[in-house]
């Protein structure tokens, strides 16, 4: 077990700067897909809403540190860690693995919207209007990082969430 969580929490690094030096830079109406946000749900869904929110305030940490604003990102992680974790499938159930991605992908939509709706809360723009950024921007936000979720269990995450 101890080694699943040090695996873990190596990808978390990874994840976190690939977030903040790579996919932060690919926009669309000034969102970009959420990397991180995958690998919260991934791991609320696998192993449990108490990790998943340990996890998330870690990853919040870390993004924090990154992009210069430590305690929002660190608040909207844990929150996005805590519902993600809503949609976790026990180790002892007997789902599917099509049963097991689509709480995925629930967790993923559903995670990410809630965290974004916190950063926007946080941030002070003066263009947009905050319902505006929280419904309008935070959906776009959600279905372009659903559309990076869909690729990346096509290619990696299938195998793990059949495990």
């Amino acid at each position: 077990m101890t080694k699943k969580y040090s695996f873990y929490i190596g990808i978390l690094f990874i994840v976190a700067l690939l977030q903040e030096f790579g996919l932060s830079k690919l926009t669309l109406y000034n969102v970009s897909p959420d990397i991180v946000t995958i690998f919260l749900a991934f791991i609320s869904v696998a192993i449990g809403q108490r990790t998943g929110t340990s996890f998330g305030f870690f990853a919040g940490l870390l993004t924090g540190i990154l992009s210069g604003n430590l305690g929002l990102n660190m608040l909207a992680r844990t929150v996005e860690g805590f519902i993600a974790g809503f949609f976790n499938v026990p180790d002892d159930s007997h789902a599917t693995v099509t049963q097991k991605t689509k709480r995925l992908y629930g967790a993923i939509v559903t995670a990410g919207f809630c965290s974004n709706a916190v950063l926007v809360t946080g941030y002070k723009s003066i263009a947009l209007s905050p319902a505006y950024r929280i419904f309008v921007l935070g959906a776009i936000e959600s279905l372009i990082t659903l559309t990076l979720a869909v690729i990346l269990t096509r290619l990696f995450l299938r195998k793990s969430l059949a495990g």
